[in-house]
């Protein structure tokens, strides 16, 4: 067994089962023994992606991912249509037609424009986006977006503790408010766009990597 914290070898002694506790000696850290037991289920097999989903590995590398295609999209576009064009159109399109510019109704518009930008990122999220793992034996990026445009995180195995699923405070359409976290020396949440099931996915076989050394 591992620490944690620091990554470095337990002691046999230095764990105790019926307590639940472990202590390092390295680092001076207690912990549970049981979180350090990943639930990942026996049946789960990393080769049977979900529609969705993918899993890919090659001599130096690692690709995991899940698409957040969702059903909403066909809700989402047309609602974002009616959305843009009334709001934009009607507060910016006129001084544009007329040739004038209007101070107050350009303050005005700011609220719906900055709204417009983020629901239509959900949107697009929900009809091309992603979220994408690639690593090796040290570590590797974490992408969320639409294509090659999104949020890139970058993490090192050995400041990974853990893998769990938590709730988010960000629901998508088409999610659950469920996210992936990496709990350690950095907390990086990933996931909240997906379905249950690719989700779940992403889950176990982030887990499986993880307790086989990656």
């Amino acid at each position: 067994m591992k620490c944690p914290n620091c990554q470095t070898s337990i002691p046999i002694q230095n764990i105790n089962v019926q307590t639940d506790i472990g202590k390092c000696d390295a680092c001076s850290s207690i912990f549970k023994v049981s979180d350090i037991f990943t639930d990942v289920n026996p049946r789960f097999n990393i080769n049977h992606a979900p529609a969705g989903a993918w899993f890919h590995q090659n001599f130096n590398q690692t690709t995991i991912g899940a698409t957040t295609r969702s059903p909403m999209a066909f809700f989402l576009v047309p609602f974002m249509l009616v959305w843009s064009g009334g709001s934009l159109g009607g507060i910016y399109g006129s001084q544009i037609v007329s040739g004038e510019f209007d101070l107050f109704m350009s303050l005005f518009g700011i609220p719906f424009f900055i709204g417009s930008v983020v629901f239509w990122s959900i949107t697009l999220m929900a009809i091309w986006g992603k979220v994408e793992l690639t690593f090796n034996r040290q570590g590797g990026t974490i992408f969320t977006g639409v294509g090659k445009i999104g949020i890139t995180k970058r993490f090192q195995w050995n400041e990974v503790a853990r893998i769990e699923e938590s709730t988010s405070q960000y629901k998508y359409p088409g999610g659950h408010g469920a996210q992936i976290v990496f709990e350690g020396k950095n907390r990086h949440t990933f996931g909240s766009g997906l379905n249950e099931q690719r989700r779940y996915y992403l889950l176990q076989a982030l887990k499986t990597m993880h307790a086989q050394g990656r």
